[in-house]
């Protein structure tokens, strides 16, 4: 927990709400079951409100979190279909929507940013994989996928990406 906290800006709370991210956003449009479900609120494409919108850390629990709740469906008793449609799409999950909003305008230069752009639309390529194969029946095969291989891999690229770009965001600060 210290390395998150040291990727925290100094004074930012631990409150999620603080920092401009609407758990219940994510809870209703922004997980998996429900982006598949089609629900869109109108802020849906909005990215999160606050003054500087994310830190290191909440950027990195935002991915955490849906990369989490998808993982709860495909590894649940529900073998309702997700479209996979949605899950493919990059700029459908908070950090997605923070990364062609916000992010883009914050660190739209950055070459870090291009990667991270890179890394999450990789990420979600490897998730709509996933559902696919949970959506023709092959469950074991989805569970797979995301405990091994490219997915992780993927999503590791992702955090430590957000964690080098506000590092990167930090040092030119700094000088």
């Amino acid at each position: 927990m210290a390395f998150l906290n040291w990727l925290r800006r100094p004074g930012e709370q631990e409150d999620a709400a603080d920092l401009g991210i609407s758990l219940e956003d994510d809870e209703q449009d922004s997980t998996p079951e429900a982006a598949s479900a089609g629900a869109r609120r109108p802020s849906a494409n909005k990215a999160p409100a606050g003054p500087d919108d994310y830190d290191a850390v909440a950027a990195i629990e935002a991915h955490i979190r849906w990369k989490a709740k998808l993982e709860s469906r495909l590894f649940g008793t529900n073998s309702r279909p997700l479209v996979a449609d949605q899950v493919f799409r990059d700029n459908r999950c908070p950090l997605g929507r923070w990364i062609y909003a916000r992010g883009s305008l914050r660190f739209g230069t950055s070459n870090t940013y291009a990667d991270l752009k890179r890394y999450n639309a990789e990420f979600h390529r490897y998730a709509g994989q996933a559902v696919l194969a949970f959506n023709s029946g092959q469950r074991e095969e989805a569970i797979h996928m995301v405990t091994t291989g490219e997915y992780t891999r993927a999503s590791t690229r992702v955090q430590q990406t957000l964690a080098r770009l506000f590092a990167e965001a930090e040092q030119r600060q700094r000088h």
